[in-house]
């Protein structure tokens, strides 16, 4: 049970945050009362029994200066009692610092103290001198419970001690008595402190337990860059307010732990990388950075959509596939080669006119931009009359060929010229042969 109940109150103790004066309260008034307890050798007249003040006799004020350290003033009085039936006043200044234990070993709302310092004393006489005022020197304990953050019982025991090399500071040293003063009262510790020490009052502070700037409001800035650590996403590293703190080394807008390129201005969409000619690709992944193009051709225009980029595209304004340098298979220029010609007097389509004209599909279907006109053409055999209409018919049949197959129709007119325009002579058969044709012209 013994043991149960220390362990509770060790729990207790040690669980609670520490109560003291401190950088927040660094001011301590403390008013109780005094006893005072004198030395049985030499004492003339006096009791030897301790004298407590029935009254309010211990004033003392107290300023934290850090590291558990506090500066004291003190003052006390007291009324002695002779064997005789006579009575001494007793008055006291002391002098001193005091150091929390605290600092070492947390106590929760106990508070331990060492004491010293130097006093001045009155209304004690030794039996061998008359004189009631000398200087000492003292030390000793206290114990103090914190009600509260700022109310506290305080016990404290001093031995004052007389030195007369000490007293002759201010008198000829040859008169003074060590003794023992007791002292118990509140203390309330109190006052605008600075906890963190960084010269920014509590009261203002808006960092109070981290040391900071005071054009920040006491809050650190670890970078320098203006923008309290609190709010900066880069405590670290100094960078703009814009992007809370970070660096952003190209001022692009993107902080540099975001861009893939920090050291050259870029866009978002890109993670920070420069796309000088604006297709949506990096400069650095563009074989033409300065000419908008598509990701297929690596950044490099095609004008044709072949997907054959125009700098290596021999036909940048007809697609064609890559095989032939992105040129057509079947170009325009072809159909010059594709005559249909016809025996005579006629204009129906046989089976080596369909295997030609099976190539003139093949460029029409290549060349899907492109119109064309079928002209018809007779040789001179026969009458104007009759080469005329010939010679319509021949285109006629061709285009409605070629609609059937799949062309369109509105890609397709026709022409007759009859035998007006020969393409070759009309002397020989040979020539004739050639003359009864259909030609293919592209449109402009």
């Amino acid at each position: 049970m013994k043991n149960n109940l220390f362990t509770i109150l060790t729990l207790v103790v040690f669980s609670t945050s520490i109560m003291a004066q401190n950088d927040a309260n660094p001011w301590k008034i403390t008013l109780g009362t005094n006893a005072i307890q004198l030395d049985s050798e030499g004492v003339s007249g006096k009791d030897t029994e301790t004298q407590v003040s029935s009254s309010f006799s211990y004033l003392e004020v107290s300023r934290y200066i850090g590291g558990g350290f506090s500066v004291d003033l003190a003052g006390s009085f007291n009324n002695l009692s002779r064997s005789t039936g006579t009575e001494d006043i007793y008055y006291g200044l002391d002098l001193g610092a005091s150091l929390s234990a605290n600092q070492i070993i947390d106590l929760g709302k106990f508070e331990s103290t060492l004491r010293a310092g130097v006093g001045f004393s009155g209304g004690l006489s030794g039996i061998s001198s008359d004189s009631e005022d000398f200087l000492s020197v003292y030390a000793g304990v206290g114990l103090n419970y914190w009600l509260s953050d700022g109310l506290a019982i305080s016990l404290k025991t001093t031995l004052k001690s007389y030195v007369s090399e000490f007293d002759t500071l201010l008198d000829d040293g040859d008169g003074g008595i060590g003794h023992i003063q007791h002292l118990a009262g509140l203390s309330i510790a109190f006052g605008d402190g600075d906890i963190d020490r960084d010269g920014v009052k509590d009261s203002v502070d808006a960092c109070p337990d981290v040391a900071g700037l005071e054009s920040l409001n006491g809050c650190p800035d670890d970078d320098g860059d203006g923008i309290r650590n609190g709010d900066d996403d880069c405590p670290l590293t100094a960078g703009v307010a814009a992007l809370n703190g970070c660096p952003d080394a190209d001022g692009d807008g993107i902080k540099d732990s975001e861009d893939a390129c920090p050291n050259v201005a870029g866009v978002a969409a890109l993670n920070g990388c420069p796309d000088a000619d604006g297709d949506g690709i990096t400069d650095a992944d563009d074989a033409c950075p300065n000419a908008a193009g598509g990701k297929a051709t690596n950044g490099c225009p095609d004008a044709d959509g072949d997907g054959v980029a125009d700098k290596d595209d021999n036909c940048p304004a007809v697609p064609g596939p890559a095989s032939n340098n992105g040129c057509p298979e079947y170009p325009l220029s072809m159909l010059g080669d594709y005559d249909i010609n016809f025996d005579l007097e006629k204009y129906n389509i046989d089976s080596q006119d369909v295997q030609r004209l099976s190539t003139v599909i093949k460029i029409l279907l290549a060349n899907t931009g492109a119109n064309i006109s079928i002209e018809g053409h007779a040789d001179n055999t026969g009458e104007e009359s009759f080469n005329n209409p010939l010679s319509k018919n021949r285109a006629s049949s061709i285009k409605n060929y070629l609609v059937n197959v799949g062309i369109d129709a509105n890609r397709l007119s026709t022409k007759a010229f009859g035998e007006a325009k020969p393409k070759a002579s009309n002397n020989t058969e040979e020539g004739r042969a050639i003359n009864r044709r259909v030609e293919f012209k592209v449109v402009d």
